[in-house]
């Protein structure tokens, strides 16, 4: 198989599991192709940091293969756990809509692929695509629950 064989069948691959991914699920095969030609796959090995809390964020994450673990530092000696992501699952998308900092820490818990798709090609996608949109509303309220959730837990045991 040539480069460019292998090329055509890598983007029909991601167009195939995007479409299953909640945050991607609504989009017509041709806007997904669009997305495929322009997304960067990316390799991890286990334990390998792939976001480093407090660098610049400028791009969003998709979990092809493997999971990760997001992690907060708390202080110098101390990080915990905000959750583990799975297949279909993304991360990085605050930095989507502002200009902070990554707010945690990604490693890998096994090899992953990862779909990185760059701020700039997202945007644009966003404005021609509302329905992405709200997807992202509906990751950002579904994390907002569960860290809810976490924090009246720690207030019970205090």
């Amino acid at each position: 198989m040539n480069e460019t064989d292998e090329k055509f069948f890598t983007v029909l691959e991601n167009v195939i599991f995007l479409k299953k991914t909640l945050l991607f699920s609504s989009l017509e095969t041709d806007e997904l192709r669009t997305i495929a030609l322009i997304i960067r796959q990316d390799k991890y090995k286990r334990g390998e940091q792939i976001v480093r809390e407090n660098d610049f964020g400028d791009s969003l994450f998709v979990i092809k293969e493997g999971c990760v673990d997001i992690v907060k530092k708390v202080n110098e000696a101390r990080s915990i756990k905000l959750a583990e992501l799975r297949v279909g699952d993304c991360f990085g998308e605050m930095a989507l809509f502002d200009a902070e900092l990554r707010s945690a820490s990604v490693y890998a818990k096994e090899d992953c692929v990862l779909l990185n798709l760059k701020n700039e090609d997202l945007n644009d996608i966003l404005i021609e695509n509302p329905t992405i949109a709200i997807e992202f509303i509906k990751i950002f309220v579904k994390r907002l629950r569960k860290a809810n959730t976490g924090i009246e837990e720690l207030m019970r045991k205090r």
